[in-house]
């Protein structure tokens, strides 16, 4: 009788163990599959830059600053645009400097594998859809003219305490 509930326990965990790895495996699989273009692509995972590396690259390239300058500036108050200003250039032209560099990237990973030619043109697409309504201002909706945090967008995180932003 003993061994009965043994063979009869060790069937069971038996069962389950394999049900829930071949479940597992499954969902796993539909995950990857539904994944939209959209939710798994962006710039830093095309190009393995974040935006302000796009940014600090305009203004050293284009128009010399310096990363303390470009840090300063930010630091002060300033926004890109209004950096990029200073030293002659227009916003539209600064947003189409901006638009080539990460164009150029985009390109450079079609060319590397990382995304195909689709994912590219979708990334282009986006890009100059979310450009035309930047405004220079990083941190934006996170800034300390609405007392919400910092104009870096530092804010408390998730249940953060906010220790050491004034308003």
């Amino acid at each position: 009788m003993k061994s009965k509930k043994i063979a009869i326990a060790l069937t069971l965990t038996l069962i389950l163990g394999v049900t829930g790895s071949v479940l597992a495996a499954e969902t796993s699989a539909n995950t990857k599959a539904n994944t939209t273009t959209h939710q798994s692509l962006g710039m830093a995972r095309a190009t393995g830059l974040r935006g302000y590396d796009f940014v600090t690259s305009v203004l050293k390239n284009k128009l010399g600053l310096t990363d303390k300058q470009i840090t300063d500036g930010l630091n002060s108050g300033k926004t890109v645009y209004t950096l990029a200003k200073e030293k002659g250039m227009t916003q539209e032209t600064f947003q189409a400097a901006l638009l080539a560099e990460k164009s150029k990237a985009v390109d450079t990973a079609i060319t590397k594998g990382t995304i195909t030619k689709e994912d590219g043109a979708t990334l282009k697409t986006n890009i100059k859809t979310n450009q035309s309504s930047c405004t220079g201002n990083f941190g934006e909706g996170n800034n300390k003219s609405n007392g919400t945090g910092d104009a870096h967008g530092n804010g408390g995180g998730m249940m953060g305490s906010r220790r050491g932003i004034t308003k």
